[in-house]
């Protein structure tokens, strides 16, 4: 996955002159693009570019369009109902699950595409939006939760984005071509077995919370240079 032309066109820079406050109040929105290729088969996708500058105003047909193979599937994880499916049908509409779906669309969460067909259906899921600023607030649950960076990076969880891991947490990422990578866990000593998870644009990825170390939030912190 990569990023291209990311921020392509610097953004939307609204200047409006206020005669009460008698000065100028800018307004800057950082709008780009981010392809994520696909192939038939299970990827873990993340929406890190929104549809409005706070990140939860996404639903499945904002985000992926109707450009897709007839029969994709995308997966929605909650942490209370477990898994919804939404299906692109041949009318070109999205049916079915559609309110968890949306949620796993958020900031920092993420969903499982399936595209049908043989080996070789290939191509991009193009998504437009604005980068995400400031500091998003990702609620963390015990147990096994579908996750991602908020902005459209590739960096480590932790120590550039500030997970705040727990000894026995556990990251799984996943591959279309060769499934599940190693599993990355937090040990005692506050490093990562065998290395830190570090996530590639527009990747979601398997956090799994131990239960010793309760809920809590992850704060993702961002402002484009």
């Amino acid at each position: 996955m990569r990023t291209k032309a990311l921020l392509c066109a610097a953004g939307m820079l609204a200047a409006a002159a206020t005669s009460m406050a008698q000065s100028n109040v800018y307004s800057l929105n950082v709008v780009g693009y981010i392809n994520i290729p696909y192939t038939n088969g299970f990827q873990m996708v993340a929406n890190q570019l929104h549809s409005d500058s706070t990140g939860t105003n996404n639903t499945v047909g904002g985000v992926f369009g109707t450009n897709l193979p007839t029969g994709t599937q995308v997966y929605g994880f909650s942490t209370t109902s477990g898994y919804a499916t939404a299906t692109l049908i041949a009318n070109g509409t999205w049916t079915g699950g559609q309110p968890v779906v949306n949620e796993s669309l958020s900031a920092g969460r993420g969903v499982w595409l399936r595209i049908p067909g043989a080996s070789g259906t290939g191509g991009n899921v193009t998504i437009v939006g604005e980068v995400k600023q400031g500091t998003t607030g990702v609620p963390i649950a015990t147990g096994f939760q579908i996750s991602s960076l908020v902005p459209p990076l590739s960096t480590t969880i932790k120590t550039a984005m500030g997970y705040p891991a727990g000894t026995g947490d556990r990251v799984f990422q996943f591959s279309n071509a060769t499934g599940y990578l190693p599993t990355r866990t937090y040990l005692a000593n506050a490093t990562w077995s065998p290395t830190e998870p570090t996530p590639a644009v527009g990747e979601s990825f398997w956090i799994s919370r131990a239960a010793a170390n309760g809920a809590t939030t992850w704060n993702q912190t961002y402002n484009v240079p």
